[in-house]
């Protein structure tokens, strides 16, 4: 994982944080009743992911070593830019979604796990922003139309859309770069 595009292609397709890495399951079930809600959650925790990476990449030296602090140096980098980002955006959202934005704080302790540093921080969070919005847009779309077909009363809302979801994460783990 050396060049930006390869980072990129890796990221949005067979490391997407909702269908492989299992992060932000609220914001599926929560934001994709519309399209347009989707796309303002997506583009919100997308803008969060940036100012993340760059809060990261500027204080990666001061980053502690042992586990247990290092996680609240995570945490609290997240919560800053999950705090940030909604200025940045315009997008006024309840305080329980910037605490719960589990795909924020996972894509920086993915980040930190696999040490990735530099320009490479950019790139992993443009392509798992990426995959993150476009999934939410692709699953509000398909909720939508789920809405009008035939489903029994036990699977329509969330219970259909988490198997949707199920579905095209098995699709996605055919593709490996």
């Amino acid at each position: 994982m050396t060049d930006g595009l390869d980072i990129l292609a890796q990221t949005i397709v067979t490391g997407n944080l909702v269908l492989v890495q299992g992060l932000g399951m609220y914001a599926l079930t929560r934001y994709t009743r519309d399209v347009s809600g989707a796309l303002k959650a997506g583009l919100n925790t997308f803008a969060g992911m940036l100012v993340g990476a760059a809060l990261l990449w500027l204080l990666g030296g001061l980053a502690p070593t042992t586990p247990a602090p290092q996680v609240g140096f995570y945490l609290v980098i997240g919560l800053v830019s999950a705090m940030v980002a909604p200025c940045l955006t315009g997008w006024r959202a309840s305080k329980e979604h910037h605490v719960v934005d589990t795909a924020l704080i996972g894509m920086l302790l993915l980040m930190g796990q696999d040490g990735i540093a530099g320009v490479h921080n950019l790139w992993v969070v443009l392509g798992g922003g990426l995959g993150y919005a476009v999934l939410l847009v692709v699953m509000a779309t398909i909720r939508q139309r789920l809405e009008l077909s035939p489903i029994p009363k036990a699977l329509k809302g969330t219970p259909i859309i988490l198997i949707t979801a199920g579905l095209l994460a098995i699709a996605l783990l055919g593709f490996r770069f």
